[in-house]
């Protein structure tokens, strides 16, 4: 199976010096890619200079997360890609080995990710993606291991189970099963593109399986791309969630799952004015003019291989978490 790592880079050549080293030590018998999405600082010189062996695409601007892999892994010979971020990396020889192993030995297997550990207290899970990814009934994503800001030791959930959706920080994907779905929605730029590419992946075809891989683990840095509370990373978080809801939903669950989400949204809207976080009440205002001002044309990339299969894990983890105090995963 011929397998790419594929490192998607914009501006940080600091975080380059880091990783690169450690992904060529622990990652043998793989083709190595650094996806620069227009940066303007010596990221493409660093790593032509430095490491010549590694293939270096250079985007003409920043594409964002959809648009820099979308244009990138086209231009790929593999059967299988790695989308690493750059502030991530594989700190042991065998992972990458059990990866490449579950897609081989399961067809079925379409995407999956690897447990994704802090990398500055490896003793917890990542935010971005822990054991793998869920989502309730109206959209909200959660993780094995990760709820909300709640992040639970390492320990835990070191099987391989199926999973909804896979980490963008390490998104694996056979190169048939991203081409079968167009890749990302470029018009995502970043966040949420993932969730909706496996949406897309399950509409198609619901036998196909993403799954954690329990045996695998890669460490990230975090944060390091978008900070955690800007304007626009909240812009993003709700814009981009909306608008998968709408593009995936199943017919009979359009209504009540967007009704729901917009009133939980609008009490997380009261909650931020009250609370001064003018950060998340600016974001989401921003997203939903966007979705109204689009709205008709948002409809219209619903697709009619939309399944009624039980893409939700729980009706809401807000209820769960908030009111039934299920922090942990295994609890819900």
């Amino acid at each position: 199976m011929k397998v790419a790592i594929v490192v998607l880079n914009y501006n940080g050549l600091n975080l380059l010096k880091i990783f690169i080293p450690q992904l060529i030590k622990n990652c043998l018998g793989v083709d190595f890619y650094v996806v620069d999405n227009g940066s303007e600082d010596d990221s493409v010189n660093y790593v032509i200079n430095q490491y010549p062996n590694i293939k270096v695409i250079i985007n003409e601007k920043n594409f964002g997360y959809a648009g820099g892999y979308n244009i990138s892994l086209n231009k790929i010979n593999a059967e299988l890609f790695i989308c690493l971020n750059n502030d991530a990396t594989f700190i042991d020889k065998t992972s990458i080995n059990n990866i490449i192993e579950v897609f081989k030995k399961n067809p079925e297997i379409v995407a999956a990710q690897p447990r994704i550990i802090n990398y500055t207290n490896r003793k917890k899970f990542d935010y971005a993606g822990a054991s793998g990814g869920f989502i309730d009934l109206f959209g909200y994503p959660f993780c094995r291991g990760r709820i909300f800001s709640e992040i639970e030791d390492v320990t835990k959930y070191n099987t391989t189970r199926e999973i909804f959706w896979a980490s963008g920080c390490c998104f694996v994907i056979r190169k048939s099963s991203f081409n079968s779905v167009n890749g990302f929605d470029s018009s995502f730029f970043a966040h949420m593109e993932e969730i909706d590419l496996c949406w897309r992946l399950k509409n198609n075809n619901n036998s196909n399986k993403i799954v954690v891989i329990g045996n695998a683990n890669v460490y990230h840095l975090g944060g390091a791309t978008l900070n955690y509370n800007t304007v626009n990373k909240n812009y993003l978080n709700f814009r981009n969630s909306l608008i998968m809801l709408i593009k995936n939903l199943p017919k009979r669950l359009l209504f009540i799952s967007l009704t729901g989400r917009i009133f939980i949204d609008f009490i997380i809207l009261i909650v931020s004015l009250t609370t001064l976080n003018f950060k998340v009440v600016k974001g989401i205002i921003k997203a939903y003019f966007f979705v109204i001002i689009n709205l008709i044309n948002i409809f219209r990339l619903r697709s009619s291989k939309n399944t009624n299969f039980k893409f939700y894990y729980c009706k809401s983890i807000f209820y769960n978490f908030l009111i039934r105090r299920k922090k942990f995963f295994s609890k819900i």
